[in-house]
């Protein structure tokens, strides 16, 4: 019994041990090849946006262009970027221009609207979507995102991937790790025959809506039946005759999963061998168990010190090519920040007579009432410095909150979105402006809703979002004979939308339309760049919201931004 009782431990420790340290091996190689997957992926994930902004693709969707010029275009961006294809589609799916438009498998003049991607794209999102392709009949993952003009959407500019490439260099390891989508199809593995197969067996209507968007075509779909449902996280399953662990991990901006999987035959092989030592030498079970746990020890400590190096290798040349991919997103990222600094900086020059006025006001107070006490002093009459001492306080005060307010809204960006209340970022850039509404004769009008309106955001970019439309507003109104800005602030289904408007004399469609291009002023030369309306512009997308301008009917412009609420005031 004492026998079997030590046979039974060392089994178990053995096997425990055993798949303790096949775990943290499974985990640093998920990392990896979700590191890896997911480099191939973010390469070209900016691609159909960059693409979708040309005006050459703009002209050609709206049919102000030519579409042969837009294949052409297509053809050398694609030859630099080196996907599968670059295409794009109109409002009906059907294919207007493409890279390979000079190829047998062209996709010009095929519609492509029964993908979900293009239905994805239309409604104003990035389509991602994994398929085989009804052309070329080459399997790959395609990306799609919406070209919009005067803030309608008009097409959709698509990228192929194929991951060949990266699934061969997955076979080439020798171990077993698969991509299984929402449906729990497997589109990449390193093991040939589960290509096609599913986790668990696919109901009639996902058999149906997968053949309707001809995602598998000429594929059967068989199940590899694991025998039930796989949980994120770790643990074990069995496909066929072989037993595995498992590790599953979501990759971030899809609906897929990546597995690795470590075959059990190494644990039953290591408590076999543990089980026939402890038989033929229970007497020295003990010892035994001490010197395999030693020994066990130092070779995981060996092979976590080669993976770890093999690790930090593949690692350190993952980041390079993901640094030099990011490189000018993060030079766009800087240029935008130091734009808005530099608009601060710019409002508060423009601000500052207003804002030396404001000041020297409360300066010569100070300065009256120290004469007066002065001359109390010398009368004798020292009861009554109370209330002189008491109003040099209170202007003191007053002249605190002003350089306050200087020194909030100089302040730089950090970068990290919150929840802010968009009334708060409007109260703090009407404080910074007061001096100059007041000085300008600029009759201010507020209607907003009580309750705050949370917006996910940066308080200092959304403030300068507000100063940078006012200002504009107040330029706008400097010839008006009566000058009254606007302020609107409601809701509307799980948006916040906030109106400015002037009395102005408004402004030509022609400026409408350029309105928020880099560059571009109706401004006299030397009053302005022509950068602050594009700054906003960009700082609203940030945010996930959008801007517009229009001429009123009653005379004026006004400028109109939204933006997203926060889910938990929404709901």
């Amino acid at each position: 019994m004492i026998a079997g009782l030590v046979v039974w431990l060392a089994v178990s420790s053995t096997g425990n041990l055993t798949i303790n340290e096949l775990e943290k091996t499974a985990q640093a190689r998920l990392a990896l090849y979700d590191s890896s997957l997911r480099a191939a992926i973010d390469r070209y994930r900016y691609l159909p946006y960059v693409v979708s902004r040309h005006h050459q693709v703009i002209d050609a969707v709206a049919g102000t262009g030519n579409a042969h010029t837009a294949s052409l275009y297509l053809e050398k961006v694609n030859d630099r970027a080196g996907a599968a294809a670059l295409y794009v589609l109109d409002q009906s799916g059907m294919t207007i221009a493409s890279s390979n438009w000079n190829t047998a498998d062209s996709f010009v003049g095929e519609d492509y609207s029964f993908r979900p991607y293009f239905n994805q794209s239309l409604a104003g999102h990035e389509g991602f979507f994994f398929g085989i392709g009804v052309t070329t009949g080459r399997a790959g993952l395609f990306i799609s995102t919406p070209i919009s003009r005067n803030d309608q959407i008009i097409g959709v500019v698509v990228v192929k991937l194929e991951l060949d490439e990266l699934e061969k260099n997955w076979q080439d390891g020798g171990e077993v790790v698969f991509v299984a989508d929402a449906d729990g199809v497997i589109t990449l593995t390193s093991r040939g025959d589960w290509k096609y197969r599913t986790l668990l067996p696919l109901s009639a209507a996902d058999r149906e809506r997968i053949t309707r968007n001809r995602q598998y075509v000429g594929e059967d779909l068989n199940s590899l039946d694991i025998g039930g449902q796989i949980s994120d996280g770790k643990g074990t399953l069995a496909i066929g005759s072989e037993q595995f662990l498992y590790d599953v991990k979501k990759i971030d901006g899809s609906d897929w999963r990546i597995f690795y999987l470590t075959s059990m035959s190494d644990v039953t092989a290591r408590q076999g061998t543990v089980m026939l030592i402890t038989i033929i030498a229970s007497g020295l079970i003990m010892l035994i168990i001490l010197f395999l746990r030693e020994r066990e020890l130092k070779l995981a400590s060996q092979r976590e010190a080669l993976e770890f190096e093999r690790i930090q290798s593949l690692n350190t040349r993952l980041e390079e090519e993901i640094t030099e991919r990011r490189k000018t997103e993060n030079e766009l990222r800087g240029t935008q920040n130091e734009l808005v600094q530099a608009g601060k900086l710019a409002a508060l020059g423009q601000m500052s007579a207003a804002i030396a006025h404001e000041i020297n006001q409360p300066i010569a107070a100070i300065r009256t009432f120290c004469a007066s006490a002065k001359l109390m002093i010398e009368r004798g009459k020292t009861e009554q410095l109370d209330q002189n001492i008491s109003q040099i306080s209170s202007l003191t005060e007053r002249m605190g909150a002003i350089t306050g307010q200087l020194k909030t809204f100089s302040r730089k960006s950090t970068g990290v979105l919150e929840p802010v209340d968009l009334k708060v970022a409007l109260d703090n850039a009407l404080q910074l402006l007061s001096p100059q509404l007041e000085t300008e004769n600029c009759q201010l009008e507020r209607h907003e809703l009580r309750m705050p309106l949370m917006v996910h955001a940066d308080l200092v970019r959304i403030e300068q979002v507000c100063v940078n439309i006012i200002r504009n507003a107040l330029d706008a109104m400097i010839d008006s004979p009566k000058k009254r800005l606007r302020i609107d602030l409601t809701t509307a289904e799980s948006n916040v939308i906030m109106r400015i408007s002037d009395t102005g004399p408004g402004m030509e469609d022609d400026a409408l339309a350029l309105l928020f291009d880099p560059f571009f002023t109706t401004k006299d030369p030397g009053q302005g760049v022509g950068l602050g309306l594009s700054v906003t512009y960009g700082i609203v997308r940030d945010f996930g919201g959008s801007i517009k301008a229009y001429n009123m009917t009653s005379g004026g412009a006004c400028f109109e931004v939204r933006l997203p609420l926060l889910r938990e005031q929404t709901s």
